[in-house]
């Protein structure tokens, strides 16, 4: 995430004994964001060399979008969903940043080239002594309480790599200055953000401050929900009182029930600087209440407002007491706003488009870079979980619509899911994946199964339904690990008839459903019917008392003579509201925790088949990742929170030297047992008489027939490249180290290449209250400090490994080494990663089996991560359609599981094509409105040759 701060501190105002500050904060409007695939392109390139700059950073200013450019210097940014005026930032490490704005339309937009500026800086010498140390100390708590704050937030944050920020001698005495060499990382535990801040301006004084600079937000994920549900409570009180959280109030007419009054100054008494403790006494005289009829104005469709503000408006908070209060009889905050203009135009979320415009004093001012939220932040309002002793609260349930009621063997089970939750402000702190399984409870066998990932709360993806399957029941089961925790008797079970292959329904008059649209979700049909394939285009309105409702559902559209309509299964209406659950239950502990990412556990052995408890490095190889973990005293580990898709090798390896090798055994994810009560669905009117318009299984195409296989057989051509010919992903190295150089008596690569490099320092640093520590570092002038030099970034055959380079190095064994690499150019691969340096290892290809023992170890192990899902590729038949298809057969005309309207008109429009053959179409829309109510609809579309 990525948040532009400019704290810009003017003059004190003085009353007695307290001070205001006066911020400026700089945002950028912005609208609604979600993931739709609304892009911005462009590709990064130097300035002067005009190479493409691989793995540069492109952010959306002040929300939660970034990406980097790809090898070629190329990016593509997605997420935007509405116009606005948005801010684009690209930064690269040894570059200066650039930023431009766009003004987005909600169509592709191509930025061209851009081109950074390489940073022309002069290093001097470091001295380094221990009067110098005492007094940067001295100096870094000082800028700590200035930048951080000093209130209970920053209390809980830290600054990661305090040894990049130095303070320069300012040329005043009472200026206190800082500078960073690198981006300040923070971790804060009280929101639950680590925070890349790039420092561009920090200055103090007695009366005021400075800090200017951006920051990119990550939320850290944390496996303890206690502490998820912690930080949520801190976002919300940070969010309480802020500017934003005031013009929001303004705009939705809810300034007092949100706890704000609002005051300004009587004619007169405009810039009086003193006034009487008590606040009540002054109301009618010097004060008054603000006059808020009129103050605000809808513009551009709705989409932004304009509030006027005249003069410097008072604000009280009353939600809250103030920790020192400014009015004897006012127990609240109290803060000051001014607007430049008279107004300022602000977006839904009340952002404002022209954020210099605004001056904001008093307690609003007060919170530092700790307080900070990321302004694509919504605000949650919900019971304090920590309150709370049982577990209703994480109660989340599933529903799923499937596009049939029943199948035949062959076929695909299109399917959308959607989570509802007992507090859905708790959506983004609970499950993040999904379970779902295609059961044979006959056999008491899982069939099929898939990992899926839950986005806001929905999912989708498909199964095949398997040709040995001749008919009866199977059953689609889908549950999440922390829905274990309410007995697995509670999980979700939807039965799914399968029919044999010559069979067919035959559906009643009367359950061919044509009058079941909802009160307010209405389907538009542009004609009233339509030819042999044609388009045709259907609109959706929503609305609740004629008020546009946003919502976000399923299309599911079938063909009448193929697919009966039989209301035989579960419905989101009845399906999707919330299940009142044992009371025995909710009194339980939480036995299976959240899941916010792929986990999986395994036991780690010595080379003697002994588990033993270490410290594990987690390599991931495809896509390249890295962290580590502890196996206990048995052996056992597990890894949290990884997103990656498809099966992935992962690699683990000791991170100290006490043990150089052994084995993994990975643990199966262990699934509930197949016991559920769940009764079988039973279809009636079978019948064998087949019409000739029937298809049932494969479409085929005329005048082909089927191969009983295909067998290939090539020869491996090698490929012998040129030996002096170094290509890597960084560039040419400024230094290899080849194979026949490598010391192997050595017990470990960090021992080995000490002195072998020149301009690599290996060595030891004993810090006092810290004991010895290894540092692996490029000897720059001015690049690091004596006693925390900033290290180098290590890759394994250009997989990134991003731990300490002594538990890196010291897990490798030379004689695995075919060649390490030094690079020390800052035109390198890896963004900030790389800036100091790169040590690129390369394994031997002659050791297990043409690859590398690294890889080919014992310790790699494959891991099934998320299901991608497929896309619905309907046949789009039109009068130019291929001569030979047969569209005859689609029982399933159309499925889309991601349709929305929006809370402006409240409207959603599909198009698809008609089949070559006259009938019915049946479609089934379910979904849920942004207030999280189920909502269904069923409509008929006629296909007529008249």
């Amino acid at each position: 995430m990525l948040k532009r701060i400019n704290f810009l501190c003017n003059k004190l105002m003085k009353k007695g004994n307290w001070n205001i500050i006066y911020i400026s904060i700089l945002i950028v409007a912005i609208a609604s964001i979600s993931t739709e695939a609304q892009k911005i392109t462009g590709r990064v390139k130097d300035a002067k060399t005009l190479e493409p700059l691989p793995f540069a950073n492109i952010f959306l200013n002040n929300t939660t979008i970034g990406t980097v450019t790809d090898a070629q210097g190329d990016f593509v940014l997605m997420g935007m969903s509405e116009p606005g005026g948005y801010e684009v930032v690209f930064s690269f490490v040894g570059y200066e940043s650039h930023k431009t704005k766009i003004n987005f339309l909600g169509t592709v937009i191509n930025v061209g080239d851009i081109k950074l500026i390489p940073l022309e800086v002069q290093l001097g010498e470091v001295a380094v002594s221990a009067t110098r140390d005492k007094e940067w100390e001295k100096k870094l708590k000082k800028f700590r309480k200035i930048f951080l704050g000093e209130d209970k937030q920053a209390a809980l944050s830290t600054i990661e790599n305090p040894w990049v920020i130095d303070f320069p001698t300012s040329r005043s005495k009472d200026v206190f200055e800082a500078k960073a060499n690198a981006p300040i990382e923070i971790t804060n535990r009280a929101l639950g953000y680590k925070v890349i801040f790039y420092l561009a301006d920090f200055r103090s004084t007695r009366n005021a401050y400075v800090i200017a600079g951006d920051a990119r937000f990550t939320e850290i994920e944390s496996s303890d929900l206690k502490e998820s549900m912690k930080w949520q409570l801190n976002r919300q009180r940070s969010y309480d009182h802020s500017p934003h959280h005031l013009f929001k109030s303004i705009i939705q007419n809810r300034i007092k029930s949100e706890g704000f009054n609002l005051f300004t100054e009587s004619a007169g008494f405009e810039k009086a600087t003193t006034r009487s403790a008590s606040f009540y006494s002054e109301l009618g005289k010097t004060m008054m209440n603000y006059d808020t009829n009129g103050m605000v104005v809808p513009i551009i469709k709705d989409r932004f407002y304009k509030i006027y503000l005249k003069g410097r408006v008072e604000i009280h908070y009353n939600k809250e007491r103030a920790n020192i209060p400014i009015y004897a009889d006012v127990s609240g905050p109290v803060s000051w706003i001014s607007i430049n203009k008279d107004f300022v135009v602000v977006n839904q979320d009340g952002f404002p488009k022209n954020p210099s415009d605004v001056v904001v004093s008093g307690d609003m001012s007060i919170g530092r870079v700790a307080n900070m939220l990321p302004l694509d932040y919504h605000p949650t309002r919900g019971q304090n979980v920590l309150e709370q002793s049982d577990l209703s609260f994480y109660h989340e349930q599933i529903y799923i619509q499937t596009d049939k009621p029943y199948y035949y063997p062959g076929e695909t089970i299109w399917f959308k899911g959607y989570m509802n939750y007992h507090m859905p402000a708790w959506r983004d702190s609970l499950s993040r994946t999904v379970y779902v399984e295609l059961i044979d409870r006959t056999k008491k066998a899982i069939l099929s199964s898939k990992i899926i990932r839950i986005d806001s709360g929905f999912f989708h993806n498909d199964f095949v339904v398997p040709n040995t399957l001749i008919e009866g029941n199977i059953y689609l089961r889908a549950y999440t690990l922390l829905n274990r925790n309410f007995g697995d008797h509670n999980l979700y079970v939807k039965p799914i008839p399968i029919i044999k292959m010559d069979n067919r329904v035959i559906a009643n008059e009367l359950e061919v459903d044509v009058g079941t649209e909802g009160k307010i979700f209405r389907i538009q049909s542009i004609k009233k019917s339509y030819k042999p394939k044609e388009e045709i285009k259907l609109i959706f309105n929503l609305s609740d008392d004629d008020e546009p409702l946003a919502s976000n559902f399923s299309v599911a559209i079938t063909d009448l003579s193929q697919v009966a309509p039989l209301e035989i299964s579960k419905t989101i209406l009845n399906s999707y509201p919330l299940r009142i659950l044992d009371a025995d239950l909710l009194k339980a502990k939480l036995r299976y925790p959240v899941e916010f990412g792929i986990n999986f556990s395994g036991k780690f052995m010595n080379i003697q088949n002994k588990p033993i408890g270490t410290l594990l490095q987690v390599v991931q190889l495809d896509p390249p990742n890295y962290t580590m973990t502890q196996s206990n005293r048995e052996g056992i580990f597990t890894v949290n929170g990884l997103v990656f898709y498809d099966t992935t090798r992962f690699l683990l390896r000791p991170a100290t030297t006490a043990e150089k090798d052994g084995r993994t055994e990975l643990k199966s994810h262990e699934s509930p047992f197949i016991d559920f009560n769940e009764q079988d669905l039973i279809v009636p009117n079978l019948t064998t008489n087949l019409s000739p318009r029937d298809c049932i299984g494969p479409v085929s195409i005329k005048g082909t027939r089927e191969l009983e296989g295909i067998e290939i057989r090539a020869a491996k051509v090698e490929v012998e490249k040129p030996v002096d010919r170094v290509t890597r992903p960084y560039g040419r190295p400024d230094f290899i180290l080849r194979r026949k150089d490598i010391n192997t008596s050595y017990g470990n690569l960090l021992q080995t290449l000490q002195g072998k490099i020149p301009g690599l320092i290996v060595r030891q640093v004993n810090n006092r209250g810290e004991g010895i520590a290894w540092f692996v570092y490029l000897n720059k002038s001015g690049s690091s400090s004596f006693l925390n030099p900033v290290e180098v970034l290590v890759t394994i055959n250009d997989v990134v490994v991003t731990g300490k380079p002594e538990q890196i190095l010291s897990a490798i064994d030379p004689n695995t080494v075919e060649s390490v690499e030094v690079k020390t150019g800052i035109n390198v691969l890896y963004g900030s990663l790389g800036g100091n340096g790169i040590v690129a290892i390369y394994t031997r290809k002659d050791i297990g089996n043409q690859e590398s023992t690294l890889i080919n170890s014992p310790t790699m192990m494959k891991v099934i991560g998320y299901s991608r899902p497929r896309k619905f590729n309907y046949l789009n038949y039109s009068a130019t359609s291929p001569v030979g298809m047969d569209s005859k057969c689609r029982s399933t005309v159309y499925w889309n599981p991601m349709v929305k309207t929006d809370a402006i008109t409240g409207r959603a429009t599909i198009s698809f094509y008609a089949s070559d053959v006259a009938g019915k179409y049946r479609l089934v829309a379910e979904g849920v409105t942004e207030k999280g109510e189920p909502i269904r609809c069923v409509h008929i579309i006629e296909i007529s040759n008249e």
